[in-house]
């Protein structure tokens, strides 16, 4: 017998993510029913990603979403300042 694929859906209602060295472990949480939600409600899932794949969720979800990426932190005080 093979197994069929099975299909896993909800709604996101919450994410934290912690990293460890190079990895990434982002937990997200969702339900399946309308509110009000009790804790029995909420799944979880744990996914470990690396740095890579990080970026690759990152901007395709920044894609997807048609917003833009952040500027990038970190210049000199002159452009902070001046732009």
């Amino acid at each position: 017998m093979v197994d069929q694929p099975r299909d896993d859906y909800g709604a996101l209602v919450g994410w934290t993510s912690t990293r460890s060295g190079d990895r990434l472990t982002l937990r997200l949480q969702s339900v399946r029913s309308p509110p009000p939600h009790t804790d029995e409600d909420v799944d979880s899932r744990l996914y470990m990603l690396d740095q890579n794949q990080a970026v690759q969720l990152a901007n395709y979800l920044f894609e997807i979403s048609g917003q833009s990426k952040p500027s990038r932190r970190g210049r000199g005080l002159l452009t902070r300042l001046f732009g």
